[in-house]
């Protein structure tokens, strides 16, 4: 959740109605367990101790409403991450530590002394199964038994093929310090067209609900996620195995889930499905397009 403007106004109210917002929608929808994303970007030119006191009151706020909520700290900078674990304690995840950029030991050391979860996200340009090998060094290091590690689900130039194939990867490796994959599928509505304009708020919506169901069939285990959008929750569930499909849409969810759990190309919706857009319904044939991409045959894995 965006903290900036309450946090620069020490404002409590917009952080905990969105908070409310989704924890509500997790609980409609019975999609548990449920930690909130507390997300100060990468907090570049900010002082470590300015960054670890923004988690820290955000994350005082949040628990003085919701006691014992889980909390994942997020910002790119390892030493106020460390910092913050001190402060708030578990449940918490810490998001994230970088392989290869300094104080990345440091922080596992303090995620390991907290308590806290510890999220890995290499850098984009990253060969990902090389940045898998290197975070398992700081890991062990700390003695961490485990870590989140980011399968960089962001729009070109990371491919989605890569994504997936990177979840299914992590997935079936048990090797120790495990790596949990996660995806952060609320970074797809920020993809844009060929011509680099931004797409209709119907794409977004199915670009989001499209990459969850893909993600939760090749194996994830985490997804960061805007759990206001109920078409989101609706393909979580359907790709999860936790509801049956309802209607083509469903149906087709559940097919992009198969495919990606089998390594093939997500297929594309079938006509009635792609011709049903209008009124706020997600534009899912747009949607494939834009993720998989039409010039290479929508490979999805």
């Amino acid at each position: 959740m965006p903290l900036a403007d309450a946090l620069r106004r020490r404002d409590p109210a917009p952080i905990l109605a969105r908070a409310d917002r989704q924890l509500r929608a997790a609980r409609a929808a019975g999609a548990t367990p449920v930690a909130l994303d507390l997300n100060l970007g990468a907090g570049r030119g900010v002082p470590d101790a300015r960054l670890a006191g923004d988690l820290a009151w955000a994350a005082a706020a949040i628990r003085g409403r919701r006691r014992g909520a889980a909390l994942w700290l997020d910002c790119g900078s390892h030493g106020a991450l460390a910092a913050a674990a001190a402060r708030v304690p578990p449940p918490a995840a810490l998001n994230a530590l970088s392989p290869g950029r300094p104080g990345g030991r440091a922080l596992a050391v303090a995620a390991a002394s907290a308590g806290a979860e510890l999220v890995v996200s290499p850098a984009l340009a990253a060969d990902p199964q090389r940045a898998a090998a290197e975070a398992r060094a700081p890991l062990v290091a700390a003695g961490v038994a485990w870590a989140w590690f980011d399968c960089l689900m962001i729009p070109a130039p990371v491919p989605f093929a890569r994504t997936l194939a990177l979840v299914r990867a992590l997935a079936a490796d048990r090797s120790a310090p495990r790596l949990r994959p996660l995806v952060a599928v609320g970074n797809a509505a920020h993809a844009r067209g060929p011509g680099g304009e931004r797409p209709a708020p119907a794409v977004r919506a199915a670009l989001v609900a499209l990459c969850a169901a893909a993600a939760c069939g090749a194996g994830a285990e985490a997804l960061i996620a805007p759990l206001e959008r109920p078409s989101l929750l609706a393909a979580v569930a359907v790709a999860s195995g936790a509801r049956p499909p309802r209607g083509p849409a469903g149906a087709w969810l559940r097919e992009a889930a198969r495919a990606a759990a089998a390594g093939e190309p997500i297929p594309p919706p079938d006509a009635a499905l792609a011709a049903s857009r209008g009124g706020g319904s997600p534009d899912w044939a747009s949607a494939r397009g834009l993720l998989c991409g039409r010039e290479r045959g929508a490979p999805g894995g």
